[in-house]
């Protein structure tokens, strides 16, 4: 499947990632840190009588410190016009691997009619990366191009919003350090014509270099996205985000592809930060060196999927249930967060929108072609309950009434199995009705957990102890509210009355230790590089940075007995040392 993606930048590469950050979220991120930090915290953007690439580079360094893994291989450094842009994009577009896969994608969506008779996929990408460019990381060339600031009238220039330069590079540096250790490149390829898997792959690698850019504008102070303000606002931020915004600039994009190109990066950021929080950046990591995420359940629905080994099902039909006559045959998955992208008509759902999306475990489009070009469509999906297969059978059924009024089509079901089928042939009814009952006799392989099992992962119980092999172990109390207890091979979480009264955490990557509604604090934090601790009322501490970067600042009874930095002290506001060179 093609990619196209919505992120702060334009990030294309001959694989087919695209990506930019529309002017609704780097609003909402950056209230989010004005919020958290105050505006004289964020880092300065880039003037025009800087050293731009030297000021890159010092942003390159700080992607490095807050991954914790190095630079592999050397990223040039370069600038663009917007026709040059332009023209690099077209070029690529036509590369065998990319126009194929720009084919195989345009004709999916064109079955579910996402796209109509005038619209084309490959000149919508191009019209998406014309209009909406700053900058992208280049995987096949290793470099990082940004686009000349008179020409680019993007949300980055247009917005102006303190420290999102800073988020663009760091983001995009993400890209390059996991490039230069997991071949992003490659696995885009392996899974760029499965549209779930796809999906879910780019949520993964999208949601890992946004944590990273948000901690970018944090660093400096004793807060990033793994701390429980911090890991609070993201979850807040990302999942509850309006998107009547967002489908407003890009109108003229059909709504399922601009969910396309935003939800992976919202729901991806909350994935990877929920298993950040546990074990730091080398549960990702761990991730990219053992299971990657195949699906979207597995990243909307983590301990549900992904930390239950989860396998999709997969699906065996006869040719007899694909039709009578038919040349060619082609398949993909929708998945989830296709599913309530489709669903959603002209707006932007998201998976908690429709309860029983937590209920997929697969499903498979079957798209066949005859002598004649004349193509017909085999949706098959297998849920967890009957009741949520009978609740998406109910939902496609409408949806397929107000898309194909002229056409034909049949929805059937059968316990958890669902079978659609759609012609735009009105005289087909009856042929649609008989290919949906042949097809509910499908062979289906899929390890579904039982009726009991099932429902008591829906029922809130007030104590559980859930278990997630070569993960986890713990015990909630009231949903983890009460208490909450977590522990695998390399961290420990412990929180009462949902971290207020008591929060502890160990990791490879950070200390944590907090009571008293946060008002006692001691924090230590490897990849963001701060040591921080408080006493109500009493004292403070903060110390960040090392060797020649390194600053401190600390204070006694607010300041009013004693206070300092690593440039001047006081006592009782009485000046007792600063830095002579400070000073001159």
């Amino acid at each position: 499947m093609y990619k196209f993606r919505n992120n702060e930048c334009l990030c294309y590469t001959p694989t087919g990632m695209v990506e930019q950050w529309n002017v609704g979220m780097m609003a909402c991120l950056s209230l989010f840190i004005l919020f958290t930090t105050g505006c004289s915290m964020l880092p300065r953007a880039i003037s025009e009588g800087d050293d731009k690439e030297a000021q890159i580079r010092e942003y390159q360094d700080m992607a490095v410190q807050l991954r914790g893994l190095p630079l592999k291989h050397e990223v040039a450094i370069e600038k663009e016009t917007k026709e040059q842009l332009k023209k690099s994009m077209e070029k690529d577009l036509e590369k065998p691997d990319n126009k194929a896969s720009v084919e195989e994608s345009d004709l999916l969506l064109r079955q579910f009619r996402v796209l109509n008779a005038k619209q084309s996929l490959k000149e919508l990408l191009l019209t998406f990366m014309q209009e909406e460019a700053a900058a992208y990381y280049d995987h096949e060339e290793r470099r990082l191009v940004y686009l000349e600031e008179a020409e680019t009238t993007n949300a980055l220039s247009v917005v102006g919003l303190p420290g999102m330069e800073c988020f663009v590079y760091v983001h995009e540096f993400c890209h390059a350090i996991e490039d230069s250790h997991y071949g992003l490149t490659k696995r885009t390829k392996e899974a760029e014509l499965d549209f779930d898997r796809s999906q879910a792959l780019t949520s993964f690698v999208e949601g890992n270099a946004v944590l990273l850019g948000m901690d970018s504008l944090l660093k400096g102070i004793p807060l990033n996205t793994a701390t429980p303000l911090g890991a609070w606002g993201v979850k807040s931020l990302m999942q509850d985000a309006d998107m009547s915004e967002v489908t407003e600039q890009l109108k003229w994009c059909p709504s399922f592809l601009t969910g396309a190109m935003v939800r992976p990066y919202l729901d991806g950021a909350v994935f990877c930060n929920r298993l950040r929080r546990d074990a730091g950046w080398q549960a990702l990591n761990g991730i990219y060196d053992g299971r990657m995420p195949q699906t979207t359940a597995e990243i909307l629905y983590p301990e549900r999927r992904y930390l239950k080994g989860f396998v999709p099902a997969t699906f065996a039909p006869e040719p007899a249930q694909l039709g009578r006559t038919y040349e060619k045959v082609t398949t993909n998955s929708i998945g989830v967060m296709g599913i309530a992208l489709l669903l959603s008509g002209d707006q932007i759902a998201t998976a908690d929108d429709y309860g029983f999306l937590k209920g997929w475990m697969g499903d498979r489009i079957f798209i066949t072609t005859g002598a004649d070009g004349k193509q017909k469509r085999l949706w098959l999906s297998y849920w967890e309950r009957p009741g949520f297969a009978s609740s998406f059978r109910w939902r496609m059924e409408d949806y397929l009434k107000e898309r194909f009024k002229e056409g034909s089509w049949s929805v059937q079901r059968e316990g958890r199995l669902v079978a659609a089928v759609w012609s735009e042939e009105a005289s087909e009814k009856k042929t649609c009705e008989n290919q949906a009952s042949r097809a509910l006799k499908t062979p289906v392989t899929v390890e579904r957990p039982s009726w009991l099992v099932s429902w008591g992962n829906d029922l809130p119980w007030p104590v559980r102890f859930p278990v997630y092999e070569g993960h986890s172990v713990g015990m909630e109390l009231v949903g983890g509210w009460l208490l909450e207890a977590d522990t695998g091979s390399s961290f420990t979480r412990f929180s009462l009355l949902n971290t207020w009264l008591l929060n502890v955490e160990e990791n490879p990557d950070r200390h944590h230790f907090s009571t008293c509604f946060g008002l006692m604090r001691h924090v230590k934090d490897v990849r963001s590089d701060f040591t921080y601790w408080s006493i109500p009322v009493l004292a403070s501490y903060l110390r960040c940075g090392h060797e020649e970067t390194e600053r401190y600042e600390w204070s006694l009874l607010w300041g009013i007995l004693a206070d300092g930095t690593d440039e001047r002290a006081r006592i009782l506001f009485v000046p007792v040392w600063r830095n002579s060179k400070t000073s001159n």
